[in-house]
């Protein structure tokens, strides 16, 4: 091994163009292997971020389906319960038969429940509700948001009060809820499996960057779908969800995906920050050429200092095992890059909102 001072070198250098080539040659080599591993690396990291995140996405969807499916058996087992007390009694007539065959033709209609406001929905359930308890049916006020969620009120069941005698339409208004339950619970395991479906398409146009096509997005019906498959998180800690939706809101025009990931990221962490008991709140309004949708929870609030942080990747106040600190990273690439929106924080102790601003079209 030869060393030369550093004046020698350079003079070296100059002098000889075969030292000049040989030196340059061998950076130039030594650049290509640092370039390849640096490419290798960022890889990666990138596989590492994606792998991470699609972990952190898959957890809801998979949980929601599983709760449902321990529902559905639940249904299952009342339903077989009260059919074979019905079928104990005596022979149903022709006009009961009749009203029951109706009834379950409308519950069986393949549709969502309508994306209502809570103030909406609260006063159709309590109207239901009253209705059933005054005809002494068993359970009214834990039917009526079930019967309600699908268009029944007092009109629809107008056949039932005259066919059903005394409380002998208990039994089969019970019945005709657990299978609405039941049709309810099927599609949101649907629900889920899509998501699931969709995180692996995203994974997908992602590796092979896909350009998706344009189409129209219900924003309402997007974060509805959200709400039912996370409605098992808001029970479990007694939340109250209150839906303030403005009336015609218009649907977006976007080539982007992924909007149901935001809302699920910012509503679970919502149910994560609420107190037992709390509220959580989902507002939507318009502002000009744009639609802005609102999530806020009643909890502790995000302190000063994490508030430039807490959408960078892997930054979470969450305790070890519980957050990977992607959620809200994703939710910032989700609407900036791909719907070309804004998203802001507004934090004070008891009451933090993350707006969503989405373009019309985008």
């Amino acid at each position: 091994m030869v060393y030369l001072r550093e004046e020698l070198f350079w003079k070296l250098m100059f002098a000889c163009p075969h030292v000049r080539m040989g030196v340059l040659g061998n950076m130039a080599r030594r650049l290509q292997v640092y370039q390849s591993q640096e490419l290798h690396r960022e890889k990666l990291i990138s596989l590492g971020t994606m792998a991470a995140g699609l972990m952190h996405e898959l957890n809801n969807p998979g949980a929601a389906a599983r709760r449902a499916a321990s529902q559905m058996r639940e249904n299952l087992s009342n339903m077989q319960q009260i059919s074979l007390r019905l079928c104990s009694q005596d022979v149903m007539t022709n006009g009961q038969a009749e009203c029951l065959r109706v009834l379950q033709e409308q519950a069986l209609q393949p549709r969502k429940p309508s994306a209502m406001s809570s103030l909406d929905q609260a006063d159709a359930e309590d109207e239901l509700a009253a209705w059933l308890e005054d005809h002494g049916i068993e359970n009214a006020w834990k039917l009526a948001p079930t019967l309600s969620a699908i268009g029944f009120n007092e009109q629809t069941l107008e056949c039932a009060q005259h066919e059903f005698p005394g409380n002998t339409l208990s039994d089969p208004l019970n019945w005709m809820a657990a299978l609405i339950s039941s049709v309810q619970l099927v599609g949101t395991i649907e629900e889920s499996v899509s998501r699931v479906t969709d995180l692996v398409g995203a994974v997908k146009k992602y590796a092979y960057e896909d350009k998706p096509q344009r189409h129209q997005l219900d924003v309402h019906d997007s974060i509805q779908s959200t709400l039912v498959i996370l409605g098992h998180k808001f029970r479990q800690k007694e939340l109250v969800v209150e839906k303030l939706f403005a009336p015609g809101l218009p649907p977006l025009s976007t080539c982007g995906v992924g909007l149901s990931q935001v809302w699920t990221n910012l509503l679970d962490n919502a149910i994560d920050a609420s107190p037992q008991k709390g509220t959580v709140t989902v507002r939507t309004w318009v502002d000009g050429d744009s639609v802005c949708v609102a999530i806020g929870d009643a909890g502790e609030g995000v302190p000063e200092e994490n508030r430039k942080l807490i959408f960078e990747p892997f930054f979470t106040t969450k305790p070890t095992g519980q957050g990977t600190g992607l959620g809200l990273d994703i939710v910032r690439h989700i609407v900036v890059d791909k719907f070309g929106g804004e998203i802001n924080l507004d934090s004070v102790p008891g009451k933090t909102e993350f707006i969503i601003k989405l373009p019309v079209v985008s």
